[in-house]
């Protein structure tokens, strides 16, 4: 195979890419994939690609050769740092695969999370490049080792394949200028429970084609994605400042499984042991609609996000607070609100909205008998906390359930437990009886 300097291979993508077609990749493309199991095409699955070699035409190639249906998903938020004219190059090129694949790519910024698995749970194929930093954008990057380099790649196209339960695929092309003809390698499938291994595993079977192939990547990944250059774009755990304990509550031992691992934690534990309780909750009683009132870092929210995912349940979710504190939990600034609110829009805007206001603004939202469960965890006072009862009750369905927190925290300025004797007297009431107890009442 003669080697391609990046300059030529460039100005070879630059004069076939317009003639990017089905017939096109039939002629100049061979598939080369030893490795790759085709009885397991009836299933669907998701591409994994880096930037190399022509993608577009592999995307081609997989729709000619292996009558696949197939798209891939694309990102155009880029474009902004690019000058005019190579924009312009690149929409055209977008709409030549728009006619080329089976159904228009998915546009990253837009969100089309479900649509993307649903296309993948009808048995269809989709293609997703893992070295991708988006401008403006910030993703969940892991670091994965490729030819004796560490570099960081998302791993959230993987993670598509796992919530679709369908298999991962490895693919690669590379030009061969004595052949005058494209290679087409795929290797798979690959497992998508374990997303990273499997990523890591395609790495591996893509490192001879790249290590012959240097200049056929588009950019250099060992700069760009290292841990240096990839860091605005790493989703890092937020770390708040201390805040004033509460009053210490015995802990006692759950009989509870421990079915839940989170993915978001914050140092703020007070919600912690309530995880997994939540988690089996949520599983035996499937709520199609979520509110909570208090989000404050996220720590039950994201419980409540995970586990409508992880149970793939069509829930929706709103979490409500101004996100500015309170003399109980101690006053913040906007660093809170910006750190919640980039997790959610990057792992659930599909179906989680936050409505930045106080809990009285959000009442006329929503109406009447419309909340299957409600989480109660604004300030703690009890005017307040009878207030925001006495408010959002009628909003809950009957049958539905609110939850209450710190129904066992004894201070001077939290009234919760009050309010949660006098709720016992007239409700179906049950507790989590750990931390600072979590109420369940029956609506």
């Amino acid at each position: 195979m003669k080697l391609l300097n990046k300059e030529s291979f460039i100005k070879l993508l630059k004069k076939e890419l317009p003639q990017l077609s089905l017939e096109y990749a039939n002629q100049n493309v061979v598939l080369n994939s030893k490795n790759f199991a085709c009885n397991d095409l009836d299933k669907g699955g998701v591409f994994l690609f880096l930037h190399f070699g022509n993608f577009f035409l592999s995307g081609a190639a997989l729709v000619a050769k292996l009558n696949l249906a197939y798209t891939a998903i694309a990102s155009t938020k880029n474009f902004i740092n690019m000058p005019e004219d190579e924009v312009i190059f690149w929409k055209q090129i977008h709409n030549l695969a728009n006619r080329t694949y089976s159904r228009d790519m998915f546009l990253s910024h837009e969100k089309n999370g479900k649509e993307m698995v649903n296309f993948l749970r009808e048995g269809n194929f989709l293609g997703a490049a893992i070295d991708v930093a988006e401008v403006g954008s910030r993703h969940r990057f892991a670091p994965f080792q490729l030819l004796n380099n560490t570099i960081y790649l998302q791993s959230g196209p993987a993670r598509l394949a796992k919530l679709a339960k369908v298999p991962i695929y490895g693919m690669s092309i590379v030009y061969d200028d004595i052949k005058k003809l494209h290679q087409l390698r795929i290797t798979g499938p690959h497992d998508s429970q374990n997303p990273k291994i499997a990523i890591q595993q395609i790495l591996k079977e893509m490192e001879s084609d790249i290590r012959t192939n240097m200049g056929q990547l588009f950019h250099d990944i060992f700069s760009l994605f290292s841990e240096e250059k990839i860091k605005p774009y790493l989703l890092e755990p937020y770390r708040p400042k201390p805040v004033k304990k509460l009053l210490p509550i015995k802990r006692l031992k759950s009989s509870l499984p421990k079915n839940f691992s989170p993915r978001y934690e914050s140092e703020i534990t007070s919600w912690h042991p309530h995880r997994d309780f939540a988690y089996e909750l949520i599983r035996s009683h499937k709520p199609k609609t979520i509110v909570e009132l208090g989000v404050h870092y996220g720590d039950s929210y994201f419980t409540f996000c995970q586990a409508c995912e992880e149970l793939e349940l069509d829930t929706i979710l709103y979490g409500i607070d101004h996100w500015q504190g309170d003399e109980q939990t101690g006053f913040y600034g906007n660093d809170v609100f910006e750190t919640v609110s980039s997790y959610n829009q990057e792992f659930y805007q599909d179906n989680s909205t936050l409505l930045r206001m106080n809990f009285d603004q959000a009442l006329g939202l929503f109406e009447n008998n419309s909340i299957n469960l409600l989480h109660i965890d604004g300030a703690h006072d009890y005017e307040s906390v009878k207030k925001d009862f006495d408010n959002w009750l009628p909003k809950v369905k009957k049958g539905g359930i609110i939850f209450m927190h710190d129904v066992l925290v004894e201070r001077e300025d939290y009234g919760v437990k009050n309010l949660w004797e006098e709720i016992s007297q007239n409700f179906e009431i049950s507790l989590h009886n750990e931390g600072f107890g979590l109420g369940v009442i029956q609506c």
